[in-house]
């Protein structure tokens, strides 16, 4: 029996006698998969892989597992190093760029896989622009094909029937209804449901059409207004109608008011004055006690200038 440096030493079977290993039994660390081997308790590793190969009769190799290794050969003459080339012969080790497929290359020097790695790009470069120089070939000889639309009977044909039965067209540009709410799931932006209290305590198509109906007739409104009146000059004084009582709005939910008297609702996300200086409350009872929202005034810009001009 030779030295295990020189190609020889024990055999397997005398390597599994001195270790004392039964018969299907896997030695401590073994990484496969063994059925029910981690329903075993208070055995040892050995002991158990054994009983449980007896038990289920696992299936053990007849033979080696792995395939014979053969060097691998170069196919084509590598670009020799002339400076401007980057995929060359004799690969410096250390250089960083990318080299194509010398990832799937293992166990080599760096100047093998590389030398390797090279030649199969070029391999894969020469052969896909040889393919595509026989489809053009291809192309080239074969005529092309004529579309039906070319051929005058088809055409005359097509022509008679549009002209002897006329339709309407295809496509109709029309304008879908303001107050027709979208399905449920509708990401996108809808008119005064988050800002206004249209949408509490409603279903989502009810809710959406209550703002929807809020939105056309705030549109309606001002259409009339700006038809009607004259453009006039722009004046800090109060308004001549109380937009709240007035009925030449659809109703009280046309107030000039941004912040309500009866507080703003939890989702709404504007910017309220002096919040970030109150602490412990509700949204609607810290809004409520804001003079933004306390005051009488018709708006909050009148009741800063009754404040100012006093």
């Amino acid at each position: 029996m030779t030295s295990i440096a020189t190609g020889g030493g024990p055999t397997l079977e005398q390597r599994r006698a001195f270790a004392g290993l039964k018969d299907g039994s896997e030695i401590p660390g073994y990484r496969g998969y063994i059925p029910q081997i981690k329903y075993r308790v208070g055995g040892t590793y050995g002991a158990d892989t054994s009983a449980l190969s007896k038990e289920y009769g696992m299936k053990s190799s007849t033979g080696p597992s792995l395939t014979p290794c053969y060097n691998e050969t170069l196919c084509n003459r590598l670009p020799s190093t002339d400076g401007d080339k980057r995929f060359t012969e004799k690969m410096v080790p250390g250089y960083t760029g990318y080299v194509p497929r010398l990832l799937f290359k293992f166990g080599g020097t760096y100047r093998h896989d590389c030398d390797l790695s090279i030649d199969n790009f070029i391999t894969n470069r020469d052969t896909y622009a040889t393919k595509q120089e026989e489809l053009l070939r291809h192309t080239s000889a074969n005529p092309k094909l004529t579309a039906i639309s070319y051929d005058p009977d088809v055409r005359d044909k097509i022509n008679h029937y549009r002209d002897t039965h006329p339709n309407q067209a295809t496509l109709t540009a029309s304008k879908r209804p303001m107050r027709e709410p979208p399905i449920p799931g509708y990401q996108g932006f809808i008119p005064r449901i988050l800002p206004t209290e249209v949408s509490l305590g409603q279903r989502y198509s009810q809710a959406t059409n209550s703002g929807l109906d809020l939105f056309t007739r705030e549109q309606t409104h001002h259409k009339l207004v700006n038809s009607s009146s004259p453009i006039k000059p722009v004046t800090l004084d109060n308004p001549l109608v109380d937009f709240t009582t007035s009925h030449t709005r659809p109703g009280v939910d046309y107030s000039t008011r941004v912040y309500m008297r009866d507080g703003m609702i939890p989702k709404y996300t504007g910017y309220i004055p002096q919040r970030r200086y109150v602490f412990g409350n509700t949204y609607g009872d810290e809004t409520r006690s804001l003079e933004v929202c306390a005051h009488t005034a018709p708006n909050y810009g009148a009741f800063t200038r009754s404040k100012t001009f006093a």
